[in-house]
């Protein structure tokens, strides 16, 4: 009886001692990024596509904190994604013809154009390639594994513009 209440008084002082290491070792979820200051003002210029990467950039930069412009008049800089052109290959098949592996490309281009005249629109473009293999015998899943990756391709490529925007921009 004496061992169980020690052991209920201590579990409080166990959880903090396994806790308190995670705390200054810098640890965050995967996607988190704290935005830096310099990309305050900053106005996203809409596209069409739903999910773009438009879409992706304008999301995270507000959930990292950074002050959006409203619009692109009062905007220190604006972003505008010129091209997002996704396309995919197979690789290999089975002997069925089935596709077993398949290469992804996302390929985006995109311009910041600075509030001030004088100053010129620097255009880059990032690309990224992934591969993708299969089973052969699950459709569906090789679907929604497809799509899920496609998203995956744009968060990876919205972070990267982000990282450059902040290197541009010190």
């Amino acid at each position: 009886m004496l061992n169980s209440f020690l052991l209920a008084r201590l579990q409080p002082f166990w959880l903090l001692l396994v806790l308190f290491p995670l705390v200054g070792c810098g640890f965050h979820l995967k996607g988190y990024h704290q935005a830096s200051t310099v990309l305050n003002g900053l106005y996203v210029m809409e596209s069409d596509l739903q999910d773009s990467v438009a879409d992706i950039l304008r999301r995270d930069l507000q959930n990292g904190g950074v002050v959006m412009a409203p619009d692109a008049e009062t905007a220190r800089f604006s972003l505008q994604i010129t091209q997002e052109k996704f396309s995919s290959r197979v690789l290999s098949v089975d002997a069925n013809g089935k596709a077993l592996d398949n290469e992804m490309q996302l390929v985006v281009t995109f311009r910041l154009i600075p509030a001030d005249p004088d100053e010129t629109a620097t255009e880059q473009q990032l690309e990224l390639v992934r591969q993708l293999s299969f089973s052969g015998s699950d459709e569906l899943g090789q679907r929604n594994e497809s799509a899920l990756m496609v998203t995956d391709m744009r968060n990876d490529l919205a972070s990267q513009i982000i990282r450059r925007l902040e290197v541009q921009l010190r």
